[in-house]
């Protein structure tokens, strides 16, 4: 008995299609930025700035870590879902807490290049200076928020 081909479901074809053209045109996108926290990178002449998009975070419910030569990105949201029952005339309210993270390798150690952090609507900016130093070995990077 051979395999009969069948039809393919056109709305999935169109999907595959779209989502195939947009990793392809993108080289720097990875199936992370659809499961995780989307970032981006960018190289000036004196620093590194990686910006991460966090949509519903607080800033003190971020952490940005420095570990040898990768940046460990931590956020925590917490979300009230409701659930009406019409029929029955109940309500229900559930808490529940999201986290993301999201490690960020360099080729080069971090641990004593001076970094800094700001939030801004919705986005952190992660900058690493090139040429300046930071003697105090700090861990955690402070987050300023604008």
């Amino acid at each position: 008995m051979k395999n009969k081909r069948l039809p393919a479901d056109q709305m999935f074809v169109k999907g595959f299609q779209e989502l195939l053209e947009v990793m392809l045109s993108n080289p720097f996108m990875s199936y992370l930025d659809y499961d995780s926290v989307r970032i981006d990178l960018f190289e000036t002449e004196q620093s590194f700035i990686v910006e991460a998009e966090l949509l519903g975070y607080h800033p003190k419910d971020i952490i940005v870590q420095i570990q040898a030569d990768h940046l460990q990105l931590t956020a925590k949201k917490y979300c009230i879902r409701e659930f009406h029952d019409e029929k029955q005339g109940t309500l229900a309210r559930e808490q529940m807490e999201e986290s993301v993270e999201r490690t960020i390798d360099f080729p080069f150690p971090l641990m004593n290049k001076k970094i800094t952090a700001t939030f801004s609507n919705e986005i952190l900016e992660i900058t690493i200076s090139k040429h300046e130093t930071n003697e105090s070995n700090q861990q955690i990077v402070p987050i300023e928020f604008q």
